[in-house]
Protein backbone atom coordinates (compact mmCIF):
# COMPACT_ATOMS: atom_id res chain seq x y z
CA UNK A 1 0.00 0.00 0.00
CA UNK A 2 1.00 3.47 -0.97
CA UNK A 3 0.18 6.67 0.58
CA UNK A 4 -0.22 9.95 -1.89
CA UNK A 5 -1.41 13.36 -1.15
CA UNK A 6 -2.83 15.62 -3.64
CA UNK A 7 -3.19 19.04 -3.22
CA UNK A 8 -4.09 20.08 -6.70
CA UNK A 9 -6.07 22.97 -6.85
CA UNK A 10 -5.87 24.02 -3.04
CA UNK A 11 -4.98 27.39 -1.98
CA UNK A 12 -3.13 27.57 1.38
CA UNK A 13 -2.29 30.42 3.64
CA UNK A 14 0.97 29.74 6.15
CA UNK A 15 1.75 31.98 8.93
CA UNK A 16 5.77 31.54 9.82
CA UNK A 17 6.34 30.56 6.44
CA UNK A 18 10.67 32.13 6.72
CA UNK A 19 11.60 29.13 8.74
CA UNK A 20 11.24 26.24 10.64
CA UNK A 21 7.93 24.47 10.58
CA UNK A 22 5.98 26.89 8.37
CA UNK A 23 8.69 27.01 5.30
CA UNK A 24 8.66 23.33 5.59
CA UNK A 25 4.94 23.19 5.23
CA UNK A 26 5.24 25.87 2.28
CA UNK A 27 7.44 22.83 0.84
CA UNK A 28 5.48 20.39 1.41
CA UNK A 29 1.69 21.94 0.17
CA UNK A 30 3.94 22.97 -3.14
CA UNK A 31 5.00 19.60 -4.08
CA UNK A 32 1.87 17.88 -3.28
CA UNK A 33 0.24 20.53 -6.06
CA UNK A 34 -1.36 22.65 -4.24
CA UNK A 35 -0.15 26.92 -3.66
CA UNK A 36 0.44 28.78 -0.92
CA UNK A 37 0.48 32.25 0.69
CA UNK A 38 3.26 32.87 2.78
CA UNK A 39 3.33 34.77 5.76
CA UNK A 40 6.09 36.47 7.91
CA UNK A 41 7.61 39.02 8.98
CA UNK A 42 11.11 38.95 7.23
CA UNK A 43 10.51 39.74 3.63
CA UNK A 44 13.53 38.67 2.44
CA UNK A 45 13.30 35.38 3.20
CA UNK A 46 9.84 34.73 1.83
CA UNK A 47 11.73 36.39 -1.00
CA UNK A 48 14.30 33.56 -1.47
CA UNK A 49 11.64 30.58 -0.41
CA UNK A 50 9.80 32.31 -3.17
CA UNK A 51 12.22 32.00 -5.76
CA UNK A 52 12.81 28.13 -4.66
CA UNK A 53 9.23 27.14 -4.97
CA UNK A 54 8.09 29.44 -8.00
CA UNK A 55 4.80 30.25 -9.06
CA UNK A 56 2.82 27.98 -6.83
CA UNK A 57 4.08 30.35 -3.90
CA UNK A 58 3.58 33.78 -2.96
CA UNK A 59 4.66 35.70 0.05
CA UNK A 60 3.15 38.56 2.06
CA UNK A 61 5.16 39.95 4.74
CA UNK A 62 3.00 40.68 8.18
CA UNK A 63 3.43 40.61 11.94
CA UNK A 64 0.59 38.25 13.27
CA UNK A 65 0.60 40.42 16.75
CA UNK A 66 -0.57 43.76 14.69
CA UNK A 67 -4.10 42.33 13.86
CA UNK A 68 -4.90 45.27 11.32
CA UNK A 69 -2.41 44.45 9.16
CA UNK A 70 -2.55 40.70 9.60
CA UNK A 71 -6.05 41.20 8.65
CA UNK A 72 -5.23 43.22 5.44
CA UNK A 73 -2.19 41.09 4.25
CA UNK A 74 -4.58 37.54 5.10
CA UNK A 75 -7.09 39.48 2.28
CA UNK A 76 -4.26 40.46 0.03
CA UNK A 77 -3.13 36.69 0.40
CA UNK A 78 -6.46 35.21 -0.71
CA UNK A 79 -6.93 37.71 -3.72
CA UNK A 80 -3.00 36.64 -5.12
CA UNK A 81 -4.68 32.94 -4.79
CA UNK A 82 -7.94 34.06 -6.57
CA UNK A 83 -9.63 32.56 -2.62
CA UNK A 84 -8.45 30.41 0.48
CA UNK A 85 -9.36 27.13 1.40
CA UNK A 86 -6.67 26.23 3.76
CA UNK A 87 -4.87 28.41 6.54
CA UNK A 88 -1.98 27.02 8.26
CA UNK A 89 -1.37 28.83 11.67
CA UNK A 90 2.67 27.99 12.44
CA UNK A 91 4.21 31.59 14.24
CA UNK A 92 4.90 31.53 17.68
CA UNK A 93 7.61 32.27 19.83
CA UNK A 94 9.66 29.69 22.06
CA UNK A 95 9.75 30.74 26.27
CA UNK A 96 11.51 29.89 29.01
CA UNK A 97 11.32 30.94 32.34
CA UNK A 98 10.08 31.24 35.95
CA UNK A 99 6.38 32.22 37.48
CA UNK A 100 7.64 34.13 40.31
CA UNK A 101 10.92 36.00 38.90
CA UNK A 102 9.26 36.41 35.20
CA UNK A 103 7.77 40.05 33.38
CA UNK A 104 3.76 39.91 33.39
CA UNK A 105 4.19 42.51 30.46
CA UNK A 106 6.44 39.71 28.64
CA UNK A 107 3.43 36.92 29.46
CA UNK A 108 1.39 39.20 27.76
CA UNK A 109 3.51 39.53 24.80
CA UNK A 110 3.80 35.68 24.18
CA UNK A 111 -0.18 35.28 24.77
CA UNK A 112 -0.58 37.76 21.33
CA UNK A 113 1.83 35.81 19.60
CA UNK A 114 1.06 32.13 20.77
CA UNK A 115 -2.73 32.43 21.28
CA UNK A 116 -4.04 35.43 19.90
CA UNK A 117 -2.14 35.50 16.53
CA UNK A 118 -2.89 31.77 15.61
CA UNK A 119 -6.98 32.56 16.53
CA UNK A 120 -6.84 35.85 14.70
CA UNK A 121 -5.55 34.09 11.71
CA UNK A 122 -8.24 31.59 11.76
CA UNK A 123 -11.02 34.31 12.25
CA UNK A 124 -9.69 36.68 9.33
CA UNK A 125 -8.63 33.07 7.13
CA UNK A 126 -11.82 31.82 7.33
CA UNK A 127 -13.96 34.79 5.63
CA UNK A 128 -12.00 34.03 2.87
CA UNK A 129 -13.51 30.48 2.53
CA UNK A 130 -15.77 29.17 0.27
CA UNK A 131 -19.25 27.88 1.27
CA UNK A 132 -18.21 24.33 0.60
CA UNK A 133 -15.50 21.87 -0.31
CA UNK A 134 -12.77 20.67 1.51
CA UNK A 135 -11.88 23.44 3.68
CA UNK A 136 -9.28 23.04 6.85
CA UNK A 137 -7.78 25.07 9.91
CA UNK A 138 -5.15 23.51 11.16
CA UNK A 139 -3.05 25.31 14.44
CA UNK A 140 0.66 24.60 15.39
CA UNK A 141 0.86 24.10 19.30
CA UNK A 142 3.36 22.25 20.93
CA UNK A 143 3.87 19.10 23.24
CA UNK A 144 4.28 21.85 26.20
CA UNK A 145 0.36 22.03 26.10
CA UNK A 146 -0.15 18.78 27.00
CA UNK A 147 2.94 18.14 29.39
CA UNK A 148 4.08 21.32 31.57
CA UNK A 149 7.24 21.69 32.86
CA UNK A 150 9.49 23.92 34.89
CA UNK A 151 10.69 27.29 33.64
CA UNK A 152 7.74 26.57 31.07
CA UNK A 153 4.81 27.55 33.02
CA UNK A 154 4.17 30.92 30.47
CA UNK A 155 4.48 29.24 27.47
CA UNK A 156 2.91 25.68 28.93
CA UNK A 157 0.02 28.43 29.23
CA UNK A 158 -0.21 29.80 26.03
CA UNK A 159 -0.39 26.34 24.10
CA UNK A 160 -2.94 25.21 26.75
CA UNK A 161 -5.07 28.05 25.88
CA UNK A 162 -4.77 27.72 22.26
CA UNK A 163 -5.24 24.17 22.24
CA UNK A 164 -8.70 24.61 24.12
CA UNK A 165 -9.89 27.22 22.09
CA UNK A 166 -9.18 25.25 18.65
CA UNK A 167 -11.39 22.05 20.23
CA UNK A 168 -14.04 24.95 20.60
CA UNK A 169 -13.23 26.38 17.30
CA UNK A 170 -13.95 22.98 15.71
CA UNK A 171 -16.87 22.68 17.19
CA UNK A 172 -18.15 26.01 16.19
CA UNK A 173 -17.07 25.07 12.16
CA UNK A 174 -18.20 21.32 12.38
CA UNK A 175 -21.47 22.15 10.82
CA UNK A 176 -20.36 24.05 7.78
CA UNK A 177 -18.13 21.10 7.25
CA UNK A 178 -15.12 23.01 7.69
CA UNK A 179 -12.13 20.76 9.67
CA UNK A 180 -9.99 22.14 12.22
CA UNK A 181 -6.45 20.43 13.76
CA UNK A 182 -3.94 21.24 16.42
CA UNK A 183 -0.27 19.45 15.95
CA UNK A 184 1.65 19.15 19.16
CA UNK A 185 5.42 18.90 17.97
CA UNK A 186 7.70 18.12 19.97
CA UNK A 187 11.28 19.00 20.01
CA UNK A 188 12.36 19.63 15.69
CA UNK A 189 15.29 21.30 14.63
CA UNK A 190 14.02 24.82 14.30
CA UNK A 191 15.18 28.40 15.19
CA UNK A 192 12.91 28.10 18.27
CA UNK A 193 15.43 25.97 19.39
CA UNK A 194 18.74 28.44 19.79
CA UNK A 195 19.90 31.09 21.73
CA UNK A 196 18.50 33.43 19.68
CA UNK A 197 15.51 31.96 19.23
CA UNK A 198 14.35 31.36 22.91
CA UNK A 199 12.98 34.24 25.25
CA UNK A 200 14.47 33.78 28.47
CA UNK A 201 12.32 35.58 31.24
CA UNK A 202 13.39 36.38 34.45
CA UNK A 203 15.51 33.57 36.32
CA UNK A 204 15.08 29.88 34.91
CA UNK A 205 14.03 27.05 37.47
CA UNK A 206 16.32 24.41 37.59
CA UNK A 207 15.03 21.21 35.76
CA UNK A 208 15.73 18.18 36.34
CA UNK A 209 13.86 16.48 33.78
CA UNK A 210 15.87 14.24 31.13
CA UNK A 211 14.66 15.55 27.05
CA UNK A 212 15.85 12.62 25.23
CA UNK A 213 16.83 9.28 26.24
CA UNK A 214 20.42 8.79 24.83
CA UNK A 215 21.26 9.07 21.01
CA UNK A 216 18.23 11.14 20.79
CA UNK A 217 18.16 14.77 19.43
CA UNK A 218 15.31 16.66 17.59
CA UNK A 219 13.70 15.74 14.82
CA UNK A 220 13.84 16.96 10.59
CA UNK A 221 10.85 19.77 10.63
CA UNK A 222 10.20 18.72 6.81
CA UNK A 223 8.59 15.79 8.65
CA UNK A 224 6.04 17.93 10.22
CA UNK A 225 5.26 19.83 6.92
CA UNK A 226 4.35 16.36 4.88
CA UNK A 227 2.43 15.51 8.47
CA UNK A 228 0.04 18.66 7.98
CA UNK A 229 -0.02 18.51 3.67
CA UNK A 230 -1.46 14.31 4.76
CA UNK A 231 -3.87 16.54 7.13
CA UNK A 232 -4.97 18.88 4.56
CA UNK A 233 -5.56 16.15 2.25
CA UNK A 234 -7.20 13.68 4.25
CA UNK A 235 -10.87 12.26 2.36
CA UNK A 236 -13.57 14.72 2.29
CA UNK A 237 -15.75 14.72 5.38
CA UNK A 238 -12.77 13.59 7.48
CA UNK A 239 -10.28 14.94 9.61
CA UNK A 240 -7.27 14.49 11.85
CA UNK A 241 -8.75 16.59 15.26
CA UNK A 242 -5.70 16.22 17.05
CA UNK A 243 -2.13 15.01 16.16
CA UNK A 244 1.17 14.94 18.42
CA UNK A 245 4.55 14.33 17.12
CA UNK A 246 7.95 13.67 18.42
CA UNK A 247 11.31 12.10 17.81
CA UNK A 248 11.24 8.62 18.99
CA UNK A 249 13.89 9.22 21.56
CA UNK A 250 12.43 12.50 23.06
CA UNK A 251 11.37 12.01 26.85
CA UNK A 252 10.13 15.59 28.03
CA UNK A 253 7.78 17.94 26.98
Amino acid sequence: MSVTVDLTGRRVLVTGASSGIGAATCRSIVSCGGSVAMLARRKERLDDLHQELGAQAVGVPADVTDLGALEAAIGEAARALGGLDGAVAVAGRTFAGGMVTGSPQAWRELMDINLVGPLATARYAHQHFAGSGRRDIVVVGSTGSITPMPAAGAYSGSKAGLRAACESLRLELAPAGVNVGFVMPGFFDTEGLTLEGIVIDGDVPPNDFPLFADGGAPGDPAVLGDTIAFMLGMPDGIAINELVARPTRQLNP
